[in-house]
This record gives C-alpha cells, sequence and structure tokens, in this order.
C-alpha cells in the first residue's frame, strides 16, 4: 500500500508536500518544492519542478481531481481518490483572470522564492465551453471533466454590446467577444463559438421594441440571481431605424459598431408572435434571430 501524501499551496504558489500522519511544524515532516503548476491539453493539472535534490522527488507531479472557484476567483482544485493523494486535499492557488476566448479561460499565477528574492509570473490555460447556469450567471465548463467554473459576479455589457465581467479592487475585467441572439421567447442568447456549443443562453423578459423619434430601440431585461438575496438587473438595448418592406415585412437596422450593421426581420412566419400597444409604445416578441 502506497504511503499517503499530503500536498498544500504555500502564500507564493509553490507546493509544500507533508507527510498526513504529523502534525509537526519542523521542517524534515513538510518540504517546499520550487516549481510551478500547469494544465495540459486534456486539463489535467501538474506541478512542474525546476530542480530536485531529492531522489524521490519526481520532475513533474500529476493530480487528479476537480476545478472550482473561490468567491476571490482564486482557483481551486480538490483532489480525488488516486494514487497515493489524500482524498478532499485541496490545493488553492492565488490567481487572476487574464483572459478568456471562445474555448479557454486564462489564469495568472505569480510565485517567488522569499530566500532568493526571485519572482515568477506565469499563465495557466484550461480549455472548454462557456455557458451560463440557470441564475444567468457565466460559467465555464471544463473539457473533458464533469466540473465547471462559476463566476460569481454580475456581468456587465460595453458600448459595443459585449459581455464584460468585472472583479477585484481595482477592478480587473475580461470581455467575451460574441453574437447577440434572440432565440426563443423569454430567452436570449450570446454566441461565442457555434461549432462548440459556446456561448450563453439568458433568461430574459418579452423583447420589446419601442420606437422613439427617428430610432427604433429592442429592448430585453436579463436578471442574475447572484445570491438567494441578492438580484442584479441587466438592460440588453440595441438601436436601430426601423422599416417596412414591400412585401410586408418589418426591418430594423441597426448600427452596434462604426463599420458594423445588421438586419433584424420581423415576418409572420415567426414562430411566435405576441403585441400590444401600451401609450405610445409598442411591444413585440419573436421566435427571431441576428447576429453581426
Amino acid at each position: 500500500m502506497k504511503t499517503k501524501v499530503y500536498y498544500e499551496v504555500d502564500p507564493h504558489n509553490r507546493l509544500v508536500i507533508k507527510s498526513p500522519s504529523k502534525k509537526s511544524n519542523v521542517k524534515k515532516f513538510r518540504r517546499v518544492v520550487e516549481g510551478r503548476f500547469r494544465a495540459d491539453g486534456k486539463n489535467r493539472l501538474y506541478y512542474e519542478v525546476f530542480k530536485s535534490s531529492k531522489s524521490d522527488t519526481p520532475q513533474k507531479i500529476k493530480f487528479s481531481g476537480k476545478y472550482s472557484l473561490d468567491k476571490k476567483h482564486n482557483l481551486i482544485y480538490t483532489l480525488d481518490k488516486w494514487s497515493n493523494q489524500c482524498e478532499g486535499n485541496r490545493l488553492r492557488l492565488k490567481t487572476k483572470l487574464l483572459d478568456a476566448g471562445k474555448n479557454e479561460i486564462m489564469f495568472l499565477v505569480q510565485s517567488r522564492d522569499p530566500s532568493k528574492g526571485k519572482r515568477r509570473i506565469y499563465t495557466m490555460k484550461l480549455h472548454g465551453k462557456w455557458q451560463a447556469d440557470k441564475n444567468n450567471r457565466l460559467c465555464f465548463g471544463i473539457e473533458k471533466t464533469r466540473n465547471k467554473l462559476t463566476l460569481s459576479n454580475a456581468w456587465q455589457i460595453n458600448k459595443n454590446n459585449e459581455i464584460v465581467y468585472k472583479y477585484g479592487r481595482q477592478p480587473e475585467a475580461i470581455v467575451l467577444k460574441g453574437k447577440w441572439q434572440i432565440r426563443k421567447k423569454h430567452r436570449l442568447g450570446y454566441v461565442l463559438e457555434k461549432r462548440l456549443d459556446s456561448g450563453f443562453n439568458f433568461r430574459t423578459s418579452l423583447g420589446q421594441i419601442v420606437p422613439k423619434k427617428k430610432k427604433t430601440y429592442l429592448k430585453f431585461d436579463v436578471i442574475i440571481d447572484i445570491t438567494k438575496r441578492k438580484r442584479i438587473k441587466r438592460k440588453i438595448t440595441f438601436c436601430g431605424t426601423c422599416k417596412l418592406t414591400k412585401d410586408g415585412r418589418i426591418l430594423l437596422e441597426m448600427s452596434p459598431g462604426k463599420e458594423k450593421k445588421l438586419s433584424l426581420k420581423l415576418t409572420k412566419r415567426m414562430a411566435y408572435i405576441e403585441s400590444f400597444i401600451k401609450g405610445r409604445e409598442r411591444y413585440l416578441g419573436g421566435g427571431i434571430a441576428f447576429r453581426w
């Protein structure tokens, strides 16, 4: 039977190895290993040892478990029952969200050797696809695993109608570039990568088309449930010019960017249509789709 090894991460993001049967803090029971954390193409976590003077310390220490994020956006890796690692052992890496792509998320990791005064900064990348949970929060499903990272704060919309996620005191921010899509009643999509089914399917209010002077506004309300007691509303608004075509279709032309234009066509062949007049505002909902 293999001897169980307990792992932890020190305040400088270095791996610490110690025996679980010893509670002493004496150095011989606790060893700091210089190296850096990495994730391979299959999102498996390992620790790359720089130089090992110990014959029993491998050059690459592999782990098996599940990823998660804490409220401060630190990356947590909880070990499962595999090899000689202790089940339930948590590796807490102090990280920052650095970037997000259509099928990946990148973290910034900072390490330091206090004795030598050396500082190391490197990145860690995980692959998968983005999705929205039942509370309209942003989640990242990690490929080839059954777990996901949930971003605990509420997302925002910038002037280009792109999804922005901000966190921290600075605050740091990542931008998710995608294409909006009206999928069906009370559903608003944001597609990042169609082939991978990466994107968000938000629960929303019925879309409202509001004519105002020479402009027409298409509006949606999205409620983000951060906790049971904290709810945040986000308004998604598209602005354009509404025209009536010769064949009886309503054409809504919008310019979300300087050189970008989209056309939104409303026809009788829509899956459903609901409209009514309230004061001077016209409300319309339908199973339509558009992109830019």
